[in-house]
C-alpha cells in the first residue's frame, strides 16, 4: 500500500566519507539528526549531492543497513538508486524494501545513447521484479535530471511507469532547473508528489500544486526553506527567496556540493565533513572563506539554523 503523500522539505543529503573512500556512517547519522531537527520531511542518501555516482552499490547498501541497525528512522529515508546496471538498482530497491525506506529515488539508466521510452520502463520493471523477490515492494520516485544524465523522463515515459507501476510511482525529483517544466508536470501530474531541486522555482511550483524540495540547499538551510515551503507568496516568503536565490549563486559558483560540504565543516569544526570523492575535489580555503562571508550576509546562523535578520 502506497504511503502518505510526500511533500514538503527533503534534503539531498552529502555523504560523509572517510580517507579510505568508505561512507562514515556515524557522521551522516549525526548529519540526519540535525536535518531533521531542522525541519527536513525526508533524508535522501546517495543522490547527486551525496555523490552517489561515486560510490559503489555496496557501500551504499551496506551503509542504509547500517544506519537501520543503529537506530535511524527509516520511514524518512529516500536512497537514491543512480546506476545504469539493473542488479545495482534492484539492490537498492531490496535493501529499501527490507529496512522501511519511504520511497528509492530512481535516476534512469544513462550510458546507451540508443535508449527508448520501453528500454526505460524495462530497466525499472527488472529492477523492480529482481528486488521483490526476496524484499517488500518499495515505493519509486522518479528523477529527472537531464543535463547530468542525459535521459530525460519524458510525460509519455511517466505515462508509461505510472500505467506499469500505478500509485507506487509517487512523484518526481524535476533537477532541470527549469520554472514552466516544473509547474507543466505540477498540472500534467496531479496525483504525483512534484518535487524541484532549485529553490528559486519553488514558490510558482507550490501554486500549480507542486509537493515542495528535493535539493543539497536543506543541508545547511532547512530552517529558512520551511518559510519559503510553507509561506511562498507571502513578505516572510518572498525575502527567505531573495536569501535562497543568493546562497544559490555563492554556492554552486564555487563547487556546488563541495562548497557545501566545505561550509558544514567548518560551521561545525568538523574538518572531516568536508573530504570529497575523486574526481571532485574541495575548493581551496580561499575560496570557501568567500564563500562563507557571501552566505553570512544574508544572515545566516549556523548555530541556530536560523536568519538573523528575521530574529
Amino acid at each position: 500500500m502506497p504511503g502518505p503523500r510526500l511533500a514538503g522539505i527533503v534534503a539531498a543529503s552529502v555523504t560523509p566519507v572517510t580517507a579510505e573512500g568508505e561512507i562514515d556512517v556515524a557522521r551522516l547519522l549525526r548529519h540526519i539528526d540535525r536535518l531533521h531537527a531542522d525541519g527536513c520531511d525526508h533524508v535522501s542518501t546517495f543522490g547527486t549531492t551525496g555523490e552517489g555516482a561515486s560510490l559503489s552499490g555496496g557501500q551504499k547498501t551496506a551503509a542504509l543497513r547500517a544506519m537501520a541497525e543503529a537506530g535511524a528512522d527509516m520511514a524518512r529515508q529516500i536512497p537514491a538508486a543512480m546506476t545504469s546496471n539493473v542488479d545495482d538498482a534492484a539492490e537498492t530497491m531490496r535493501v529499501a524494501g527490507e529496512t522501511g525506506c519511504r520511497a528509492v529515488l530512481v535516476l534512469p539508466p544513462f550510458y546507451y545513447p540508443f535508449w527508448t521510452d520501453a528500454g526505460i520502463v524495462d530497466f525499472v520493471s527488472a529492477a523492480a521484479e529482481r528486488a521483490e523477490r526476496s524484499a517488500p515492494p518499495v515505493d519509486l520516485l522518479l528523477y529527472d535530471i537531464p543535463q547530468f544524465s542525459r535521459v530525460p523522463y519524458s510525460n509519455a515515459l511517466v505515462s508509461m511507469l505510472v500505467e506499469r507501476f500505478g500509485d507506487r510511482i509517487v512523484g518526481m525529483k524535476d533537477s532541470t532547473g527549469d520554472r514552466a517544466h516544473g509547474v507543466m508536470l505540477a498540472r500534467t501530474f496531479p496525483n504525483l508528489s512534484i518535487f524541484t531541486g532549485d529553490d528559486r522555482v519553488l514558490p510558482d511550483l507550490m501554486a500549480a500544486g507542486g509537493a515542495g524540495i528535493i535539493g543539497g540547499m536543506p543541508n545547511l538551510f532547512a530552517r529558512d526553506l520551511r518559510v519559503l515551503v510553507l509561506e511562498p507568496t507571502s513578505e516572510a516568503g518572498r525575502a527567505a527567496l531573495a536569501r535562497s536565490a543568493a546562497r544559490i549563486e555563492a554556492i554552486d559558483g564555487n563547487g556546488g556540493l563541495a562548497a557545501i560540504k566545505a561550509l558544514l565543516a567548518r560551521y561545525a569544526g568538523d574538518p572531516e565533513m568536508a573530504r570529497v570523492l575523486p574526481p571532485l575535489r574541495s575548493p581551496a580555503p580561499g575560496v570557501v572563506d568567500e564563500v562563507a562571508r557571501l552566505v553570512a550576509a544574508t544572515g545566516f546562523d549556523y548555530a541556530t539554523g536560523d536568519v538573523a535578520s528575521s530574529l
